[in-house]
């Protein structure tokens, strides 16, 4: 009986494709089943050699630490924006953009997602369109008030 390689690999039931097709990620586990899936239905007259599986577990974990690290980069961005003032970008159901600014109060993280929460509204961190450091408005002894930003009121330069 002559296996094609792994592209002919069928599997016995459809379990295991439900099982991949409701995740959106990859892990280590699913590349081990890949790996065994190879090496039980490879060629015996043309074996796989094992540098390559190393390869390719070696690739496996790098495609998976970049992911990691890209959640984590947007997880510090979003948490970056609190006490900013954001605009965001929304469309009403005409499907017409709107804008709303505010100061961003706080951010939801779940499910891998972050959302801003600006007036007491969750938006996704994809709708922001711009940034930027909250006005503050300071009483003065000489006309009452100074409008001034935060980063030069944390330096001093009042």
């Amino acid at each position: 009986m002559a296996v094609n390689g792994i592209t002919a690999f069928q599997p016995s039931s459809s379990t295991s494709e439900t099982k991949l097709a409701g995740k959106s990620t990859l892990d280590m586990n699913d590349f081990f089943k890949l790996l065994t899936a190879q090496l039980s239905n490879q060629d015996m007259s043309n074996p796989v050699k094992d540098t390559e599986f190393i390869g390719q577990m070696a690739q496996f974990s790098m495609v998976q630490a970049l992911a990691d690290l890209n959640k984590m980069s947007s997880t510090a961005y979003s948490v970056g924006l609190i006490g900013k003032e954001a605009t965001i970008a929304s469309i009403d159901d005409n499907g017409v953009m709107q804008t709303i600014k505010g100061i961003v109060e706080g951010v939801t993280l779940y499910n891998g997602k972050s959302e801003v929460i600006v007036d007491g509204v969750n938006h996704p961190i994809s709708s922001v369109m711009e940034v930027k450091t909250p006005k503050i408005i300071i009483p003065d002894s000489t006309d009452g008030i100074n409008i001034t930003d935060a980063t030069s009121e944390a330096s001093g330069n009042v």
